[in-house]
């Protein structure tokens, strides 16, 4: 990471503190934790005022985490997949939050209905998930702002500091252009999203680079000119093809869902494409449609496929609950910015463990496991300096082996 060494001390701290506090994680909360309980305005300048961008640090982590995770799913097995997962998020403030510039009222899909669109005063970002094999992890994210809010931005910038306005395409796409010149030659390269990315420009992006796309779409799509949902009532008497999939919760059934399935051209695409109709029941009035540009799949094998997107929310799940992607108090974008890359490194560092767990042992854990090891590692740490005046360092070992026996996160 190209950050003076000052630089990477205050970053160390920051990540360290956001594992272990389970407050607000603003950063006058996060430097109470520090040992001396340093100024938080130093915390504070480290993201307002420190001459480093965002990129200094996403640019070396991405670089780093797609080689190291590479080279972990080769020992484990050669001929494995790229699944490549988009999706946006909305996180929430106060809505008395005025002065945060990169927060603003935003269109909230999933509260909205067709009689009432919901805005929410919060931010909005757009994430990459790239899964190598077993080993998943956050490729990186990037805020949007509305036109609106850029234009009004700028009205306060000076010309050399202006904001450009950026669709959440031209975020997923400049990702994704960075994710080509990382990606070896020679495997087969999925790219998932639903039905808000379905875009022409966006399924032609992928298919010049040689990746097949399984995606969501909405009903009113066209398949050999004809809607989805036509042809949902044109296939009415053909039979159901059943599908069960793979649990996310170890602990329900597996979920099995009706399907059906033709193919043909997508509108404004010249490629053939799969298209299936899932009903989670026969008489479900209300279907989920996909497409696939790969014809040798099955239908199971698509939807399987498509399952995997489910990772993206559970990143959004550990960003904005455990890990403070919300918390920020800053007022510039460029150090909301700096934050968000900061809270990333923090999450791929779990992952990172997390991987090397499972490369290891082949044992399937959860990134929460992770988070109550680091805080228990600080607590062995603690222990050594408190026993350290009255015994050798050899029975302190002792002694931390025989209390941690089981498992780390068995008993936290």
């Amino acid at each position: 990471i190209a950050l003076y060494q000052p630089q990477i001390r205050h970053l160390i701290q920051l990540v360290d503190a956001l594992l272990v506090s389970n407050e607000t994680k603003t950063i006058s909360g996060l430097y109470r934790l520090l040992k001396g309980q340093p100024d938080p305005k130093s915390g504070a300048d480290f993201f307002r005022v420190s001459p480093w961008q965002a990129e200094d640090i996403g640019s070396a982590r991405n670089r780093w985490m797609v080689k190291t995770v590479l080279e972990l799913a080769s020992q484990v097995n050669t001929a494995f997949e790229f699944f490549i997962s988009i999706d946006d998020s909305l996180g929430k403030k106060g809505k008395a939050t005025r002065h945060l510039e990169a927060v603003d009222h935003q269109h909230n899909h999933t509260e909205s209905s067709r009689k009432k669109q919901v805005y929410t005063n919060g931010f909005v970002y757009v994430e990459v998930h790239l899964q190598i094999g077993p080993f998943g992890f956050l490729f990186d994210t990037r805020l949007y702002l509305r036109e609106k809010t850029v234009r009004r931005l700028n009205r306060k910038r000076s010309p050399e500091r202006r904001l450009r306005f950026r669709t959440k395409y031209a975020l997923a796409r400049e990702m994704l252009v960075e994710l080509t010149t990382l990606l070896p030659k020679g495997h087969q390269v999925y790219v998932l999203f639903d039905s808000w990315y379905a875009s022409k420009k966006l399924i032609n992006f992928c298919r010049r680079q040689r990746w097949h796309v399984i995606c969501a779409i909405k009903s009113n799509r066209l398949i050999n000119k004809v809607g989805m949902s036509q042809h949902n009532q044109t296939l009415r008497h053909r039979p159901y093809e059943r599908i069960t999939l793979e649990a996310v919760d170890k602990h329900r059934k597996p979920p099995r869902y009706y399907t059906r399935s033709i193919q043909g051209y997508l509108e404004d695409f010249v490629e053939p494409v799969h298209a299936i109709i899932s009903k989670t029941r026969p008489g479900d009035k209300f279907p989920k449609y996909f497409v696939c540009t790969d014809l040798s799949l099955s239908v199971q094998q698509v939807l399987r496929s498509y399952q995997k997107r489910w990772s993206v929310e559970v990143d959004n799940l550990y960003l904005k609950n455990a890990l403070g992607l919300g918390d920020f108090r800053l007022r510039s974008f460029e150090a909301t910015q700096k934050w968000f890359a900061v809270v990333v490194l923090a999450i791929n560092y779990l992952q990172y463990r997390m991987a090397l767990a499972y490369s290891s042992s082949s044992s399937r854990t959860i990134l929460a496991d992770f988070i109550r090891l680091h805080r228990l590692e600080h607590f062995q740490n603690l222990m050594r300096s408190v026993l350290r005046p009255y015994a050798e360092p050899k029975q302190i070992e002792t002694c931390l082996q025989e209390v941690y026996s089981v498992s780390p996160w068995a008993i936290v």
